[in-house]
């Protein structure tokens, strides 16, 4: 019996450190994209939270899972953030899933790819309440294929808004 006390008290510890090591993040959500990974414009992706902390920061990641065949070089997103107030506002984005010489950017497994960008840094929400934040494909084609996935994920960071 002591030790099974001492693989649980191990167990424990080991659990502990190791999620110790990790970011901490304050929400992570992945939605995969209907109808096999073609992505139409009418198919929009909504990611809600609520903040309560309106002084803490937080860096802001986007995951993308594509397919290795991906035919472009580069990935534009419209991303809108309504606020709890129900103001919205949107901003164009660009990713490279691809680089110049058509190898991933992101880690690829089989034939599926995975690449978190950074959306912002040291960001902080200044309503407390739910927040939206609703990607928008914005490519020159509406069927667009190769995207599997998008996720979004906000990591607390130690500062604060001064």
């Amino acid at each position: 019996m002591p030790n099974m006390k001492k693989l649980i008290f191990f167990a424990a510890i080991t659990s502990m450190s190791l999620s110790a090591c990790g970011p901490d993040f304050f929400y992570q959500s992945e939605k995969e994209i209907a109808d096999g990974g073609r992505w139409m414009y009418r198919d929009t992706v909504d990611f809600a939270f609520t903040v309560r902390d309106t002084a803490a920061l937080y860096n802001m990641f986007l995951d993308v899972t594509y397919a290795d065949s991906f035919p472009n070089q580069n990935l534009y997103l419209k991303l809108y953030t309504r606020f709890p107030d129900g103001q919205r506002i949107s901003k164009p984005y660009s990713f490279d899933l691809f680089n110049a010489l058509g190898d991933s950017n992101g880690d690829c497994s089989g034939h599926r790819c995975k690449l978190r960008s950074v959306l912002q840094q040291h960001a902080f929400f200044n309503q407390p309440g739910e927040y939206v934040i609703t990607l928008e494909q914005f490519m020159r084609r509406d069927s667009l294929p190769g995207v599997v996935a998008v996720g979004l994920a906000l990591e607390k960071t130690d500062g604060t808004k001064q």
